[in-house]
């Protein structure tokens, strides 16, 4: 039988579920954290956490909370439902009551999203002093276990982090001194995820035009289809300083396995990660209120005047008369196909139909340099080196490389491991210049190639960072 408690716990405002379990579980003085666990939940074996907990009926029996103030109150349940439809709300709310939050993620999408849960504690100093001197304890606040919040929604200062341990409860420190430095993408993002963390729910579908227009507005998108490559390129110059994260990397690589950002419209049923409604309204609208007002009043779009459409047809009789002018006044194939804008097919019919001789240039390129620039190239030798040793244009070595993709993805592949060497042995060499290194130092002092190395590199990166930091 689960031992009753006399008193119930103190909770406060804002108090994570993690962070009300967790006191509970010290507050029975025993031999161990797991008989403490056995003590107050019946259970050793629960995983304290505080997304969409598991938990919630025990917690609710010991603490006096009703489940829906602890979910809706102290988890990020209404987070992470906030851009579902209430039929998956409620599926997911009921799941989590029978102590399923597996199934419960399913129902949200979480396990097909990929996108992993934090490993870490927030807390900001500010804070954890304020509630030391007020409560005499600390604890943890729910915005600031949010994904992508760096910064306090309050204090506007950096979040201190502490790694999660199973078998060990912890609570925000006392001692540590706030850091002002951050960014304005930093403090956008803590802005809008802490409104999120404050909202009931969107409507999917009155979200998704809200998006459309911004777009729309934002010549990302027209009213037929998105712009989805300039959108992300766009989205990947936007959060540079974030690409070292691994949940946006997954999202923004250039060769993502889920087109993401114009994946969000591909289906009104699927449910999204809040990470990606995260990345997409801080993008797109400038602040809070400009999304709110956006989202509520629906923003109009802007009235383009645009010239009178073109058939295809005249275009096309335009640029036949086009080339064929061209043709009439002696100029090259290479020539007409720049000045026309058309291919070299194109020409070479319009000329074969009205019976004109093509113009051919002098062939600049012998096949015996063609063959000495094609092994030059093979070795991976830079463009301009051998257009300088054969005393001919770039293009002209650009031209002998067009139409061979083997030679092109080989040098691409010199290009990497080469690349891949010089980072290397730049971090290497960077740690033995630090007189106190740690991985954050080593980071900021050579940052280019840590960033390209976790990129490209990264289980190289993991086993030198074990080797050099945790084995002292």
């Amino acid at each position: 039988m689960m031992r009753k408690k006399q008193i119930y716990p103190r909770i406060y405002a804002e108090e994570t579920v993690y962070s009300i379990a967790s006191r509970l579980v010290l507050n029975d003085v025993s031999s161990s954290i797991s008989q403490s666990m056995l003590n107050v939940f019946d259970n050793k074996n629960i995983q304290l956490d505080s997304i969409l907990p598991s938990f919630i009926n025990r917690l609710s029996l010991v603490s006096g909370c009703s489940h829906d103030e602890l979910l809706d109150k102290h988890s990020l349940f209404q987070y992470y439902t906030l851009f579902s439809t209430e039929s998956i709300r409620a599926q997911a709310r009921a799941l989590l009551l029978k102590e399923n939050s597996l199934d419960a993620f399913k129902t949200l999408g979480l396990l097909a999203n990929r996108i992993p849960c934090h490993d870490v504690h927030h807390f900001c100093p500010l804070c954890a002093k304020e509630q030391e001197k007020q409560f005499g304890e600390t604890y943890w606040l729910r915005a600031h276990q949010l994904p992508l919040s760096n910064t306090c929604y309050r204090h506007h200062c950096r979040l201190v982090s502490i790694p999660k341990q199973r078998k060990r409860l912890l609570f925000p420190l006392i001692d540590c001194e706030p850091s002002f430095a951050i960014s304005t993408l930093e403090h956008k993002l803590a802005s809008f995820n802490y409104a999120f963390s404050q909202s009931h729910h969107f409507d999917p579908v009155r979200l998704k035009q809200t998006y459309a227009i911004r777009l729309i507005n934002r010549e990302l998108a027209t009213t037929s289809f998105v712009r989805h490559s300039l959108w992300r390129e766009q989205m990947r110059v936007y959060f540079d300083e974030y690409m070292s994260h691994d949940a946006v990397f997954k999202l923004l690589q250039n060769d993502a396995e889920y087109a993401f950002p114009a994946s969000i419209f591909y289906n009104d049923e699927a449910n999204h990660h809040p990470l990606k409604h995260l990345l997409i309204c801080t993008f797109l609208f400038e602040h809070v209120d400009d999304f709110i007002e956006a989202c509520t009043q629906k923003e109009p779009l802007k009235v383009v005047h645009s010239e009178p459409i073109t058939s295809q047809s005249e275009i096309d009789a335009l640029r036949q008369d086009t080339v064929l002018t061209l043709l009439r006044q002696g100029l090259s194939l290479r020539q007409i196909t720049v000045i026309a804008n058309v291919s070299a097919a194109t020409v070479r019919n319009i000329a074969r139909k009205h019976s004109i001789s093509l113009k051919e240039q002098e062939r600049k390129v012998s096949n015996s340099i063609r063959r000495g620039i094609t092994i030059q190239l093979i070795i991976g030798l830079h463009v301009a080196d051998i257009a300088n040793k054969f005393n001919l244009k770039k293009s002209d070595v650009e031209q002998v490389l067009s139409g061979q993709p083997i030679i092109k993805e080989l040098r691409r592949r010199i290009r990497f491991y080469r690349h891949r060497q010089q980072a290397r042995r730049a971090l290497i060499a960077t740690l033995y210049t630090l007189k106190s290194p740690t991985i954050t130092l080593l980071r900021r002092s050579a940052d280019k190639e840590y960033v390209w190395l976790f990129k490209h590199d990264k289980p190289w990166l993991n086993s030198f960072k074990k080797f050099y930091f945790k084995s002292g």
